[in-house]
């Protein structure tokens, strides 16, 4: 039973360790889209395919960004619970 519970909490701060993982890749694909717009909107090409295509996927990023980023910090916040009344216990 107990191994159970461990196994439990093991698979879920590695779910939870992939997920921040997964963002941190989304938020710098993100920014390297951005900068690519920037300097295509400096050389005046912002109504190319190319700036059209990577706003689509920015805003997709975004979207994906904006989803899973509060479960994140939601679990995050858990883990930071569960630790400081673990502390509290050591005491």
């Amino acid at each position: 039973m107990t191994e159970d519970h461990i196994d439990r909490a093991q698979q879920f701060l590695d779910s939870l360790q992939r997920l921040g993982s997964q963002l941190r890749a989304a938020e710098e694909q993100q920014k390297h889209y951005l900068a690519r717009m920037i300097e295509l909107k400096e050389d005046d090409q912002a109504d190319t395919d190319e700036y059209r295509d990577l706003n689509a996927k920015s805003q997709s990023l975004q979207a994906i960004i904006d989803k899973y980023r509060p479960i994140y910090m939601e679990r995050m916040e858990m883990v930071r619970e569960v630790k400081m009344q673990r502390r509290k216990r050591s005491r």
